[in-house]
């Protein structure tokens, strides 16, 4: 459910084609003060997504996830990649169905740096759609992303309710 992380993205988070390198933080004046990290996480929702219009939550059930960035995220410099949780709320201006709709949450995310672990976490709010992902993506303070593969891996939205997925996305980091 392009929901969190939705995310999580979440989230939360970004692409770019350098999956797990950090690089150097841009020096102060710098063009360059962007960060892109990708992510992937397994989410449960409930009471779950289907062709009935719905609310409910969502969890990775903590840091099960994971994040990898090219360069700094929030004042720290990762050295590889991290893990990632994601939690919050879908339905949250109107019921949602598999088709489309929005919500809220918070991503947390650990990464090993030079000087020892850093953690950061953050809340952003998202949009999604099962089916069809062109109007699926999250936003927060200072960074921004989308969800590029949301795949259910219990129910199918017609027979049964989806009630856990695998999201996999990325995002940008626009401000330190």
């Amino acid at each position: 459910m392009a929901v969190a992380v939705l995310v999580v993205g979440a989230v939360l988070i970004p692409p770019a084609g350098s999956a797990g390198a950090a690089r150097p933080a841009a020096s102060p004046g710098s063009a360059d003060t962007r960060t892109h990290c990708t992510f992937t996480s397994a989410i449960t929702l409930t009471p779950g997504l289907s062709i009935v219009p719905s609310s409910g939550t969502f969890t990775s059930g903590g840091e099960t996830g994971t994040v990898s960035c090219d360069g700094p995220v929030r004042g720290i410099v990762p050295t590889g990649p991290g893990t990632l949780g994601v939690e919050g709320r879908y339905g949250t201006k109107d019921p949602d169905t598999c088709f489309g709709g929005e919500g809220d949450g918070r991503f947390s995310f650990t990464f090993p740096t030079a000087t020892g672990v850093g953690n950061r976490t953050n809340v952003f709010t998202f949009s999604f759609s099962l089916i069809g992902l062109s109007r699926s993506g999250f936003s927060g303070d200072g960074f921004g992303g989308s969800f590029d593969d949301v795949e259910p891996q219990d129910g199918n939205c017609v027979v049964r309710p989806v009630t856990k997925i695998v999201v996999k996305g990325h995002g940008t980091i626009t401000r330190q």
